[in-house]
């Protein structure tokens, strides 16, 4: 005869079928382990089935728990992960740039399902009691940025920071409620707002926000801007629109939307860049907004939109996501690409902050093994897949501003220090391919960039750029680069002209090179009857008193005094 058993089964649904995940012989433990399958979130119910077996054999089975998992509403939003936020000290501060990115970044999902800005949140009595009303977002979002605030000031006890944000919240409330109060009209344009603001900076912020809460879609908004942009009213007034257009911008479906097709993450910020420079050309699928606003870009009118989409770039490119997901065997082709459209001989586009993120992302994609290696291990082979020296050195100096360049210290300075004393001939600076003129501008806005170089000692600067003035003398000498300006078969006014004008073009690096031009233009000078010989030489002696007038000037000009 069988003696009475009891046991526990711990069950989870799965497919509208329950399954036995666990068995267990203390019901209490059971228990335990069914609510810890639930909260661990991948289950829609669990429960415990007590099975009793009697004497004779046969079973009684009972439900000692059910439970279901909590089913989340579609679009339920929650804050997203920042790992920053800007200090506010004034209520105005609420308003500016970095204070909207901020919220735009941190609240992303409340307000893609609301569909507004943070410019109208801000601004619009109903929209801020909505938010706040939205269980604990608001104080959520009170906490979270109080924390990092206080983190970055140093201050581990964010109360104060906490209550600085409680009270100005209320105070933003009370400003949106009073302008409300006021019963103000939707405005039909621009002009019309610009006439009812009177002047008031937040008047006229609130009743843009009134027109644009009317448009219920991203595009809906940012064609009403673009409309209001076009406005003769808007010349006075741009950086509202500007500001507005950069709240648009952080939303990743507007961005998306708004680049039409692009084959992988690399074309896209490539192709963000262009749209930044107004230079872009609209890809397929890409609406009409998108070359209104490249126009825009174009007249430099969207410098704070410029501003928030060249910072989406800075973070893609130093992030994880692959630049050709489709296909991986094309992640070094892609970044190399990438690398070559931010990276020229005057500039990093995105600056230093965009530096660092190149070589956060070279030392995982440049080296062939696959893993991520060190910071300077990583520049050399990130230096060796750009173009030539005046490439390389933009980079260096960029890099050096940044952040992570900061904290290499020595180990940049000494490849920079390198990088200048190896290359000794102009082919390693500058492409062969290119005219001399060019050649010589570019080793020239190369040694100006070095000099210039804020983040750099001037004892450590000076003996380098010395050594990129000597590559230009070598260059001058062994092109015969004077010689050729100063033929001696031509007459005495071209040669003397040319000379002049040579030693303006701004081509030559002012020290060793540029003296070196001068000196053949003063000795020119120096010679016996040099005017008398000069007006003789011009094509037309009767205009001869006129052309060495004009010399004259030209010599003033080009800074001979």
């Amino acid at each position: 005869m069988n003696t009475p058993k009891t046991s526990f089964e711990v069950q989870v649904l799965e497919d509208k079928h329950w399954v036995i995940a666990e068995m267990a012989g203390d019901e209490e433990k059971a228990k335990a382990f069914a609510e810890n399958l639930l909260q661990a979130g991948n289950h829609a119910a669990v429960r415990v089935v007590k099975d009793y077996q009697r004497i004779d054999g046969t079973h009684t089975e009972t439900v000692v728990l059910e439970k279901q998992a909590a089913v989340k509403a579609a679009g339920d939003p929650t804050l997203a992960n920042i790992t920053e936020a800007p200090l506010c000290a004034t209520l105005e501060d609420f308003y500016g740039q970095s204070s909207r990115v901020t919220i735009g970044r941190l609240l992303r999902k409340y307000l893609d399902e609301a569909l507004v800005t943070p410019t109208e949140l801000l601004h619009d009595a109903k929209e801020m009691k909505r938010f706040g009303d939205k269980g604990n977002l608001l104080f959520g979002a009170i906490d979270k940025v109080s924390g990092l605030q206080a983190r970055a000031a140093g201050d581990e006890n964010s109360k104060a920071r906490k209550d600085f944000l409680d009270k100005s919240w209320e105070q933003l409330l009370a400003r949106a409620k009073a302008f409300t109060a006021t019963k103000p009209k939707v405005p039909q344009n621009f002009a019309e707002a610009v006439a009812a603001a009177k002047g008031d900076a937040f008047t006229l912020r609130a009743l843009l926000s009134m027109a644009l809460l009317e448009k219920r879609s991203w595009f809906g908004k940012l064609d009403l801007l673009i409309a209001w942009a076009a406005e003769p009213a808007a010349a006075a007034h741009m950086p509202v629109i500007d500001g507005i257009i950069s709240d648009l911008t952080v939303p990743a479906q507007v961005i998306q939307d708004l680049l039409g097709f692009q084959s992988n993450l690399s074309s896209a910020l490539c192709q963000i860049v262009n749209l930044t420079e107004g230079k872009a050309e609209a890809a397929k699928f890409a609406p009409q907004t998108f070359t209104e606003l490249n126009a825009l870009f174009a007249a430099g009118r969207l410098p704070a939109t410029r501003e928030v989409l060249l910072a989406r770039v800075v973070r893609e490119v130093g992030g994880t996501n692959p630049l050709s997901r489709n296909d991986p065997a094309q992640e070094y082709e892609m970044f190399h690409k990438m690398l070559h459209r931010l990276v020229d001989k005057d500039t990093v586009t995105g600056g230093p902050p965009l530096a660092e993120s190149l070589l956060q992302r070279g030392s995982r994609v440049l080296n062939s093994g696959g893993a991520t290696v060190a910071a300077p291990q990583a520049l050399q082979l990130l230096l060796g897949a750009l173009a030539d020296g005046c490439v390389r050195l933009q980079f260096l100096l960029t890099l050096c501003a940044s952040s992570l360049g900061k904290s290499m210290g020595e180990v940049l300075t000494e490849v920079l220090d390198n990088h200048v004393r190896r290359s000794v001939h102009i082919d390693q600076w500058v492409p062969v391919r290119l005219p001399p003129p060019a050649r010589m501008a570019a080793l020239t806005a190369a040694n100006k960039a070095l000099k210039t170089c804020p983040v750099l000692a001037d004892e450590f600067k000076k003996p380098l750029a010395e050594l990129i003035d000597e590559v230009m003398v070598r260059y001058l000498t062994e092109e015969g680069v004077i010689e050729k300006i100063d033929k001696p078969d031509d007459p005495l006014a071209a040669r003397a002209v040319r000379l002049v004008k040579f030693c303006g073009a701004g081509v030559l690096i002012d020290g060793k090179s540029l003296n070196m031009a001068k000196a053949r233009v003063i000795e020119h000078l120096r010679q016996k009857q040099f005017e008398e010989k000069f007006v003789a030489s011009c094509p037309d002696p009767s205009q001869g008193d006129k052309s060495l007038r004009e010399f004259h000037k030209l010599l003033v000009e080009c800074g001979f005094g």
